[in-house]
């Protein structure tokens, strides 16, 4: 099922990239198997509005199981994490819940 339109959805995370951008607040940029041949990288637009962030390429599909991942979010220093992702009940859902049982105040967006 499809939530909202993909121009929609690539709409939202470009502007949560900017709000990002625009108030200073780090961003850990991720991907999965695109080293690997298996996927794509980030879209064009959405690299666009975030210069200077360098992409992460992960080997599975949680996020916080990854060591580069993991440091990258550590090394801001902040406890509360804004995070979006392509598959919510994945990519989203499996980090958020390590995330919350390690301590982190941890914000979803849906549809970005």
């Amino acid at each position: 099922m499809t939530s909202s339109s993909r121009e929609e959805i690539t709409l939202n995370a470009i502007a949560l990239c900017k709000l990002a951008q625009a108030y200073g607040i780090p961003v850990v940029l991720s991907t999965v198997a695109v080293d690997m041949g298996v996927n794509e990288g980030t879209i064009p637009e959405i690299r666009a509005a975030l210069p200077g962030v360098k992409e992460i390429d992960r080997t599975g599909v949680n996020a916080w199981e990854d060591d580069d991942f993991r440091k990258a979010v550590q090394d801001t220093g902040r406890r509360k994490v804004v995070i979006g992702a392509l598959w919510t009940e994945v990519c989203l859902a499996f980090p958020t819940l390590d995330m919350l049982a390690e301590g982190y105040e941890v914000y979803p967006v849906a549809d970005a």
